[in-house]
């Protein structure tokens, strides 16, 4: 189904649109390449600072590296000091983005961290939110903390780790019952309990978080990632949701908006001097930025070759079995030059560029005008991203039907 022609003005970022349609203005076509490089780019620069706080042995340290895509023993890894404690806060970056880094915050409790002076030596105020860890329950200590966090307004979050041991062990004692009701009550449990001592507490609580720190796909690892992303400002959102790569629902949709901003710098860029006449179009076309793009929206999705693989050897099958499992229609052929060159031929471009030209009108000016394949590309990248979303939502569903998950 064809988008609404309204929508296509909510996914632009008027700042970066009103800075382009100025330069433009007073600059022509000078430059021009260049500044829309850097708002393509812009959400890698984003600082974004994530604080974790918790008892020792709570996941803190196999949080960072699962939510990071990477292992203890990766040489940018965050060590996993078990009856050890964190003498000061410890950024990790992530590995694709310098700018987004988790915080480590060290425990409450020792001479060198009282409370008196805590949030002193952590810089609470570095922080975009702050994750607090339990192992089996929340401390006193965690509770202080939250109370000080919401006396400053801080966003925090309660998150409950090892949750898989319950839950395995509910299995074993429950075999005869539905597994899934058995999950799903233990869970419910564990909640209720820890939901029930935090407001005990009165400290302000809206949900606990039920995770595995080895697989953010299970339980509320979903929900979590998707709040991480959510509750940050618009650059902030953005350059979280085209970061962190937790296979499931609401992320998939949270890149997609996130990459839907994005639509019409491409856009742009397609009709800019290295634009020329393609044989069967009837407008000059710069395939580059177009291919780079939709490659990144393959990456993004999970939809690359490694990503597949990696996902088959889970499930024991081959990718082409994955592939047709999913009803997948990605291939790496529509996004070459052949086959993005057919999707602008087929795909009804004509009827349409027009329409989404206008709509542009009022916000890009004159730009828009001279731009000849700004509808064409506009389309043809929406159509991909639904595609590729689509998939995407549709191999989430398949792994977990056959990982038997609620």
């Amino acid at each position: 189904m064809e988008k609404d022609q309204s929508v296509y003005e909510l996914s632009v970022n008027e700042d970066d649109a009103k800075q382009v349609k100025d330069h433009f203005e007073e600059n022509g076509y000078k430059g021009l390449h260049k500044l829309l490089v850097k708002k393509r780019d812009q959400w890698v620069d984003v600082p974004i600072h994530v604080a974790l706080s918790g008892s020792l042995g709570a996941g803190k340290s196999s949080f960072i590296n699962t939510i990071r895509g990477i292992k203890a023993d990766d040489k940018i890894g965050a060590a996993l000091n078990y009856g050890q404690t964190t003498i000061e806060p410890i950024p990790y970056s992530h590995p694709n983005k310098h700018y987004l880094k988790f915080w480590d915050l060290p425990q409450l409790g020792s001479r060198a961290f009282s409370k008196d002076l805590y949030l002193k030596n952590i810089n609470v105020n570095r922080y975009d939110y702050f994750l607090i860890f339990g192992k089996d329950q929340f401390t006193e200590n965690d509770f202080w903390f939250a109370s000080q966090l919401q006396a400053l307004n801080k966003r925090y979050y309660f998150v409950c780790t090892h949750v898989d041991k319950h839950v395995e062990k509910a299995l074993e004692e429950n075999k005869k019952l539905d597994p899934s009701d058995v999950q799903s009550k233990t869970l419910n449990t564990i909640r209720e309990r820890l939901s029930k001592s935090v407001k005990e507490a009165k400290v302000k609580i809206d949900y606990v978080y039920l995770i595995t720190t080895s697989d953010l796909r299970k339980y509320d690892g979903p929900k979590l990632a998707d709040v991480m992303i959510d509750d940050l400002s618009e650059r902030k959102w953005e350059a979280m949701a085209l970061t962190i790569h937790v296979y499931a629902k609401g992320v998939m949709h949270q890149k997609r908006r996130a990459l839907q901003k994005r639509v019409w710098i491409i856009a742009l860029m397609s009709g800019l001097e290295n634009a020329c006449h393609i044989y069967g179009l009837s407008f000059y076309l710069d395939l580059d930025p177009v291919i780079a793009e939709v490659q990144e929206y393959r990456r993004q999705f999970g939809l690359d070759e490694a990503s597949i693989l990696k996902i088959a050897r889970t499930l024991d099958t081959t990718v082409e079995s994955l592939k047709h499992a999913s009803a997948f229609k990605t291939n790496y052929s529509q996004l070459a030059d052949g086959g993005l060159l057919s999707q602008y031929k087929t795909l009804s471009v004509y009827d349409v560029a027009d329409g989404i030209t206008q709509s542009f009108s009022p916000i890009l000016g004159g730009l828009i005008g001279s731009n000849t394949s700004f509808g064409s590309t506009y389309h043809v990248l929406n159509r991909l991203l639904d595609m590729m979303e689509t998939d995407a939502l549709r191999m989430i569903e398949y792994v977990k039907y056959r990982s038997a998950e609620i």
